[in-house]
């Protein structure tokens, strides 16, 4: 058995709640109308039947096939009522178009109510003795109830869909915060357990040699993974966001202690909020890269202004272009989803002589 669709029922509520109201007058009349009280009865069952069955039926996504049935059966059920000519059996045309809302939507709906309306005046014209302001006041209640409730149904449609919108919405949210949060912990364990693998290298080297040497190292190691306990805490926490300072003078040290040369051009360009973090990122990413896969022996870090937008360059003197296979440039993908976000670029630049990045975003003049 289908159930009834999500909904259906407060969509349809008006459907509902006249059913009965709709029907007194016919079951006030079954002895006071012509023809026999089987079939009278038989057709008031039939209309509260069809009329509740298209109310708990009739609803988005429109794929129960009961609604249109009940609907068609509700028509015939009170054309058929019209036949037995009294003013009784009238208010059952006000309740076929309250239920049509239930089982039609669209431009059906459109052409379903004007029909019925006429197929309500002349029904109001068969009951004798004639009268015209009975079938005026007849096609005006129908054509009424009609709009009114295709008016409320399609309130109603929309507020669900808002909720459905609303709902896709905050679970899309939820998945890009996922992910910015992902992106911001793997650059910020990746430079950081970079850097901690480099000086444990330099530790292990010098242990023989340079026992004092290797002592500042393993110093360093600890105030390393220190700082990086409190980043990984304060990155759950969403308080802290890298500044492009921080990360040049870290992306330094740690380059320094790796044994490549690094240098830093300065430039009155200022790069403030969102700006700063995502060049933040960059340089952290970027001086991670040069660990990890350059073999460099010098690297430059350089700030400038390029029409009016803040270019951010990391270049180095390693093997330049890597295998297809290597890891160097994947974790610049989020770096570029990043900048992309607010208007800027990422551009990625091997070469025989090395490897160089370029980071643009928009900025400003000291």
């Amino acid at each position: 058995m289908t159930s009834c669709p999500p909904g259906a029922w407060r969509r349809n509520v008006s459907v509902l709640v006249w059913t009965p109201v709709l029907l007194l007058g016919p079951v006030l009349d079954v002895r006071g109308s012509t023809g026999s009280i089987v079939l009278q009865v038989a057709i008031i069952v039939v209309i509260a039947a069809s009329a509740v069955t298209a109310a708990l039926a009739g609803g988005p996504p429109w794929h129960d096939a009961r609604a249109p049935l009940a609907l068609s059966t509700l028509i015939a059920a009170t054309v058929a009522g019209s036949t037995l000519e009294s003013a009784q059996w009238l208010p059952t045309w006000v309740l076929l178009a309250n239920a049509l809302p239930s089982a039609i939507r669209g431009r059906w709906l459109l052409l379903a109510i004007p029909a019925t309306t006429a197929g309500s005046m002349g029904a109001a014209w068969m009951v004798a003795p004639h009268d015209g302001t009975r079938v005026l006041t007849q096609g005006f209640v129908v054509v009424l109830a009609g709009l009114a409730n295709a008016a409320f149904t399609a309130l109603i449609d929309t507020v669900s869909e808002l909720r459905r919108t609303r709902q896709e919405l905050a679970r899309v949210a939820v998945a890009e915060e996922r992910d910015r949060f992902s992106r911001d912990l793997h650059d910020l364990l990746g430079h950081t357990l970079s850097v901690m693998v480099v000086k444990a290298q330099a530790v292990r080297r010098l242990v023989a040699a340079d026992p004092a040497a290797a002592v500042a190292h393993a110093v360093d190691i600890e105030q390393i993974g220190r700082r990086a306990l409190v980043d990984v805490r304060q990155a759950v926490d969403a308080m802290r966001s890298p500044t492009l300072a921080e990360e040049v003078a870290g992306a330094c040290h740690a380059l320094d202690a790796a044994g490549i040369a690094t240098r830093v051009d300065g430039s009155p360009v200022v790069a403030s909020g969102t700006a700063d973090e995502l060049l933040a990122w960059v340089v952290r990413e970027g001086a991670t890269n040069v660990l990890r896969h350059s073999g460099a022996s010098t690297c430059r870090i350089s700030l400038s202004d390029v029409d009016g937008r803040v270019a951010l360059t990391i270049a180095d003197d390693g093997m330049g272009a890597p295998p297809t296979s290597a890891p160097r440039v994947g974790g610049l993908a989020g770096l570029r989803e990043r900048l992309a976000a607010v208007g800027g670029d990422l551009v990625v630049e091997p070469g025989d002589d090395g490897f160089r990045l370029v980071a643009t975003v928009p900025g400003g003049r000291a």
